[in-house]
Formats: structure tokens, C-alpha cells, sequence
């Protein structure tokens, strides 16, 4: 039916900056419960002279049905200190197949994509791991993914009183407080160690390579959301924060495999693999269980893969008004 037509291009900035919160997150809530496969990733470093390498990053997602997609995403760290370059550092782009023939059905372009899908991924998880009613909330890292995480997640909890933002350039983050309009009262974080010692949710969304978030700061009942981290030698939380936490991820192998929060303190046998209580989807179809009191200390380590691009990519596809037009030649 399909083969004479071209894919149609869909822009994820025009379509998600006018979508509810709420439908994205239960969009992957519903994904889970379908037999999605991270299938492959690859990510190779890009040399350039004179500048830091560019990154480049491939997740193929797959499902039992035939479904099957790709994301190619490109990372430019150097694109904000380049004199007149207001550049994003990440650019991503989706490939969408059919799931009957597996010809190429749709190219969803524009960074919304990845940061909403991600920012979906761990309001998810928060719905299973965080305080019923958190009031506080610390946002360590102030980069593109930041301001999308915070109204994802001020949507998700309209009980979030106040929202702090901390960066290791604070006039990053200054700038970051000045243009966010949340629901919740925002402030620029001056003392890490107090902040997370007063946070109900953390989410650090980072590239450290050295841990910046102390497992002894952490209090009873916080829920820590580590974003960065993709690869095993990036780090945003220490050995203690993974011990004194209940630990969950979004796709149990990836993560293992993949993570350096992860992968660093199980190579260096401070955890094993069982100390990684569930992921998301042993939360979404209740073969685990979450939280489990109010005092818990819950952690979960975002990893992205394939099929939760495939999965955000299915429901942009399906909410498509019907007139949406074909790529032109």
C-alpha cells in the first residue's frame, strides 16, 4: 500500500512543544508492555583538528511484530564556546520503518525529539520511584536537556514547590533559571551538598566523567535520575549513592553494559548484578515493585536505547492528523 509513497517528514519541535506531557509518558508506559528490543548501538568518536572530537551515536529498536527504527544522533561539545555559534551540541534524526514491509514509512527531525523522549523516560520511572507528593527538586546540569526535563517533570508532579538549578558555570545555570517558567518557584542552587541534602528528586543530566553527586548527602526518601552518563567512562554519582540506594534502569542489559554509573561499580565488585532491583519493564508490567516506603533511597539510571526511540516514535507517527504531507521530491 505504501510502496509509491514517499516517508513523510515530521518535525518533533513543532509537534511536542504543543503535546501534553502526560500523553508522551504514557506513551512509553504503554511501549513496555510490548516486547521492545534494544537491537544494536554504536557510537564512534569523530577526530577533528584543533577541536574536541564530535561523537556520533546509532540506536536501532526492534519489535517481535516487525516494528523497526533507527536514531543517528551527532554530539559537538565545543558548539556553545564557538565564537557566534548558537548551535545545540546534540542533533539526532529518526527513522521510522512499517512494520508489514519494513520499507521506511517516516524521518522525524528536530531535537525535541530525544530531549522529550528522554525527559518521558525518567518522569516514567519517577512515577514508580519517586515521593508520592515531592515538594523539592534539584536539577544538577543546566545543558539543552535540563529545561525540557524540569517541565516534564513539574507536569508530572504539580505538587513540586520549588525547583533549584546547579552547574558547575553558574552563570550557565543563572541563565538557565532566568528563562524557565515552571509552575514551581525557581532558584539558582549555590551549595550542592545543601540542595541535595533539601531534594525530594534529583536528576542530573551531565557529561561528568567524575562523579558529582555524594551518596552521603543523600536523605530518606529521595529519588535520584541519572540522565548523563552514556557511555562506561562518564560518571555523575558515586559508589555510596549506588549503595545506599534501591537501583532501577530503563533496559537492565543496556544499561549494565553501557553506563559507566552502572558499569564501573560492578567491574569493580562494589555491587553485583543483582543489586539492580528491576527495570522498566519489570515496573510497567508490576513483575517488581517500586518504591516501597517512604524513607527509601530510589535510583534510576537512564540509558536510552533503540527501543524507546522506536516506541516514542510510533506514538508521534500515530498521532499524526491524517492530512500530514509527504516529503517532496
Amino acid at each position: 500500500m505504501r510502496a509509491n509513497r514517499l516517508p513523510l517528514l515530521i518535525d518533533s519541535d513543532a509537534v511536542l512543544s504543543v503535546t501534553p506531557s502526560a500523553q508522551m509518558v504514557d506513551a512509553l508506559a504503554r511501549g513496555h508492555l510490548q516486547h521492545h528490543i534494544p537491537a544494536a548501538r554504536v557510537h564512534a568518536r569523530m577526530s577533528r583538528t584543533s577541536r574536541p572530537d564530535a561523537e556520533a551515536l546509532v540506536w536501532v529498536g526492534a519489535r517481535m511484530d516487525g516494528g523497526l527504527g533507527m536514531k543517528f544522533v551527532t554530539v559537538s561539545p565545543d558548539n556553545k564556546d564557538r565564537s557566534g555559534s548558537e548551535a545545540d551540541t546534540i542533533h539526532s534524526a529518526i527513522m521510522l520503518c512499517d512494520a508489514a514491509d519494513a520499507s521506511i514509512k517516516c524521518f522525524i527531525v528536530g531535537n525535541s525529539f530525544t530531549r522529550f523522549k528522554t525527559a518521558a523516560d525518567s518522569a516514567l520511572a519517577a512515577r514508580f520511584l519517586a515521593p508520592r507528593k515531592p515538594e523539592r527538586l534539584l536539577m544538577i546540569g543546566a545543558g539543552s536537556q535540563a529545561p525540557v526535563h524540569l517541565k516534564v517533570m513539574c507536569d508530572e508532579f504539580p505538587s513540586l514547590q520549588r525547583v533549584e538549578v546547579w552547574n558547575r558555570d553558574q552563570g550557565r545555570a543563572a541563565s538557565l533559571v532566568d528563562r524557565l517558567a515552571l509552575s514551581a518557584e525557581v532558584r539558582l542552587c549555590e551549595a550542592l551538598e545543601r540542595s541535595v541534602r533539601q531534594a525530594d528528586i534529583i536528576v542530573c543530566a551531565t557529561g561528568a566523567t567524575e562523579p558529582l553527586l555524594k551518596g552521603e548527602w543523600l536523605t530518606p526518601g529521595t529519588h535520584v535520575d541519572l540522565v548523563g552518563g552514556y557511555t562506561p567512562h562518564m560518571r555523575e554519582a558515586d559508589d555510596a549513592a549506588v549503595l545506599k540506594a534501591s537501583v532501577y534502569v530503563d533496559h537492565r542489559a543496556l544499561v549494565m553494559e553501557n553506563c559507566g554509573d552502572i558499569v564501573q561499580p560492578l567491574e569493580a565488585g562494589v555491587i553485583e548484578a543483582s543489586h539492580i532491583r528491576g527495570d522498566l519493564f519489570d515496573l510497567c508490567g508490576h513483575t517488581v515493585e517500586g518504591r516501597r516506603g517512604e524513607h527509601e533511597i530510589t535510583l534510576f539510571k537512564s540509558g536510552g536505547g533503540g527501543h524507546l526511540d522506536l516506541m516514542f516514535a510510533e506514538w508521534m507517527f500515530a498521532s499524526l492528523h491524517p492530512d500530514a504531507q509527504p516529503v517532496a521530491r
